[in-house]
């Protein structure tokens, strides 16, 4: 069996409302932000690669109080809060040392998935599919059959883990086997039985 491993929530943290006391601005900024930034189609654009952060930026300055400096950190401070789950990272190494067939499909940012792909453990994997890359975001069937016809993939050897349910469905309706992820012991057991690492 083969896993494909999303990574936001999954690998590593992805928590709006954390990044969102990260960036200290005032009340009236974060709330802004929330809505006019990570809520917003542009940060979507941005993981189908069809922005930019620069373009993004100037768009928050001329919509809100913040500044350029400001509004250009908010990405920087985006990245800092990226933090691996570590109960994630000892199933991905329990895989590599049993010799597991590893595989992401990640919805990500070009600068984003460049700042992640430095991390030791992306040596493990032996296939990343960025959206950015491919200017496509799951759950479109169209970037899973990337993944597959990339790498020379089986659906039906492949174990996809991801939080997201639409993302989850399309999977499942292609023939994978699906893990709909939840960062809880439940999850992390499952995945250990699905691959005989207990």
């Amino acid at each position: 069996m083969i896993a494909l491993w999303d990574l936001g929530n999954v690998v590593v943290r992805w928590e709006p409302e954390t990044v969102l006391e990260m960036f200290g601005y005032s009340p009236e900024q974060t709330d802004y932000l929330r809505s006019g930034l990570l809520g917003h189609p542009d940060w979507l654009d941005l993981d189908r690669g069809v922005t930019t952060e620069a373009v993004v930026a100037r768009r928050l300055v001329e919509e809100s109080s913040l500044t350029i400096e400001q509004a250009l950190r908010c990405f920087d401070v985006v990245r800092e809060s990226i933090v691996d789950l570590a109960p994630s990272i000892e199933i991905l190494s329990a895989m590599k040392a049993a010799k597991i067939p590893m595989y992401v499909l990640s919805n990500m940012p070009t600068a984003n998935a460049d700042f992640l792909s430095q991390r030791d453990y992306f040596k493990w994997f032996d296939g990343v599919v960025f959206s950015a890359e491919e200017k496509l975001l799951k759950p479109d069937e169209a970037i899973f059959k990337i993944v597959m016809d990339r790498y020379n993939l089986d659906p039906a050897e492949i174990y996809f883990i991801d939080d997201s349910l639409p993302n989850i469905e399309t999977a499942r309706a292609m023939g994978m086997q699906t893990l709909h992820f939840q960062r809880s012991d439940d999850c992390y057991a499952r995945i250990r039985n699905a691959f005989g690492l207990n």
